[in-house]
């Protein structure tokens, strides 16, 4: 998805690649999003109530922040600059993941 994002900001100012890649990255983020629910619902599976509503929750304020950050983005530096926080957030995200499965290696089996 990063690379994604970082492709359409850079050729957003043609009409063919913006067309594709929005297909695709709408398809990818709401595969992911899916993705994400029943991964935390198979890990929150002592749980499940609690689980599918905090995995929803925290989809539901990325969804808000979202359009808060583009709109700012948009103010700062133009309508192409919402394609740039999206990717900086993917690659935040990617940080965050890679940091959890560091120490989940670290905690050990069970």
């Amino acid at each position: 998805m990063l690379l994604g994002w970082c492709a359409f900001a850079l050729t957003a100012a043609h009409v063919v690649p913006t067309v594709v890649l929005a297909f695709l990255q709408g398809a990818l983020s709401f595969a992911v999003g899916s993705t994400l629910i029943a991964y935390a619902l198979y890990a929150g599976a002592d749980s499940p109530v609690l689980t599918g509503g905090l995995a929803t929750a925290s989809l539901n304020v990325g969804a808000a922040a979202g359009p808060v950050l583009g709109g700012l983005a948009i103010g700062a530096a133009g309508f192409r600059e919402p394609l740039w926080v999206s990717a900086a957030l993917v690659g935040t995200a990617l940080c965050v993941a890679a940091g959890s499965v560091r120490l989940g290696d670290r905690e050990g089996p069970g």
